[in-house]
């Protein structure tokens, strides 16, 4: 967030940044946590001007709720195979 402006802090970012990759991507919603604690920080020390952090609170928010209706998507899907499955089985 101090580098300059148009730098998201995503849970991908920050991999990239540590050279990790992220397998099954459970561990986002606790680099999304660690993200929001780090721009209290800067907030807080005011290393960071406000208006940046909430923008980028703001798209960490959507990004979140897509990443929240994709899973949805992909668990109704899920389940609506299995159903099939046992549907078939009967």
């Amino acid at each position: 967030m101090s580098t300059g402006p148009g730098i998201l802090p995503t849970p991908g970012v920050v991999f990239r940044h540590l050279n990790k990759k992220m397998n099954c991507c459970r561990c986002a919603p606790v680099t999304v946590s660690a993200i929001y604690a780090a721009m209290d920080r800067l907030e807080r020390s005011t290393r960071v001007c406000p208006f940046a952090l909430a923008e980028a609170r703001a798209r960490l928010v959507r990004i979140e709720e897509r990443r929240e209706r994709r899973q949805r998507r992909v668990d109704a899907e899920i389940a609506e195979r299995r159903a099939q499955r046992r549907r078939q089985v009967a």
